[in-house]
C-alpha cells in the first residue's frame, strides 16, 4: 500500500529540508538518480484505469525493480491511497513480451487481466528521468518519506515536485499534519500536482489518446 501527496514547487528559493515536521524528526537523507521505464497497452488501458507498470533503475541500488500500482482512491486528507507491489528483477525487459514474462514469474499478470479483461499486449510507452533526494522522518515506529524530485520529461519543461509518502496506514494519519506545515513553510510556492508522474508523462506524449481524462 502507498499513501502519498504530490506537489509542484514553483518557488525560486533553494529547496529546503526541515529538521522536524508534524513532530517527526529527520532521521536520514539520500541523493540518487532514477530512470523509470513505463509499459502499457497501445491504447494506454492501464493508465486510463488509473494504474501504472514500470521498471525503475536507481543509481544507489544494484538491481532494477518492477513496480505495479493499482487504481488510487482519494482520502479525506486529500492523500491518494493505492496498492503498490514491487520486486527486484535481474534485467531490464527489452520489450513488452519480456515484461509479460517478468509479470508471469512474479504471479502478477492477473492484476493486468483484472483491469483490462484479457491478457494484454504490452509495449514500452516512455521514460522519465529524475534526480531525487529523499528524507526520512520518524516518530517511534512511524515513518514518512519526503522527496524532492527534479523531473525531466521526454517532451515539455522539467518540473520540481515535492512528494510525501508512507507505506503504513498508521503513519498515514499524520499526512494531513505534514501537509499543513509544508504549506505554511513554503508560503504559496507549493501547489497540488494536477497529475501523478506517470499520467503527466502520458498526457505530454499521447494527448490524442489521453485527452482530459482524470485518473
Amino acid at each position: 500500500m502507498e499513501i502519498e501527496l504530490q506537489y509542484l514547487y514553483t518557488g525560486d528559493e533553494p529547496l529546503m529540508v526541515p529538521a522536524e515536521l508534524a513532530n517527526f524528526s529527520l532521521a536520514g537523507s539520500a541523493l540518487f538518480d532514477i530512470r523509470d521505464t513505463f509499459f502499457d497497452t497501445g491504447d494506454l488501458d492501464l493508465r486510463r484505469a488509473g494504474c501504472s507498470l514500470r521498471i525503475r533503475r536507481q543509481s544507489n541500488l544494484p538491481t532494477p525493480f518492477l513496480t505495479w500500482k493499482g487504481p488510487s482512491t482519494r482520502r479525506a486528507d486529500r492523500a491518494r491511497e493505492r496498492e503498490e507491489i514491487e520486486f527486484p528483477v535481474d534485467h531490464i525487459p527489452a520489450d513488452g513480451g519480456e515484461m509479460l514474462d517478468a509479470l508471469d514469474a512474479a504471479g502478477l499478470q492477473e492484476k493486468l487481466v483484472g483491469v483490462i479483461g484479457k491478457k494484454p499486449k504490452l509495449a514500452m510507452i516512455g521514460e522519465l528521468e529524475n534526480r531525487r533526494s529523499t528524507h526520512d522522518y520518524v516518530q517511534g515506529l512511524h515513518h514518512v518519506e519526503l522527496c524532492w524530485d527534479r523531473l525531466r520529461f521526454p517532451l515539455g519543461p522539467s518540473q520540481i515536485r515535492l512528494e510525501l509518502e508512507t507505506k503504513n496506514d498508521y503513519a498515514g494519519r499524520f499526512i494531513g499534519d505534514f501537509d499543513r506545515e509544508l504549506r505554511e513553510i513554503f508560503n504559496g510556492d507549493l501547489s497540488d500536482a494536477e497529475y501523478g508522474k506517470a499520467k503527466e508523462l502520458c498526457v505530454r506524449l499521447y494527448p490524442e489518446l489521453f485527452g482530459s481524462q482524470a485518473a
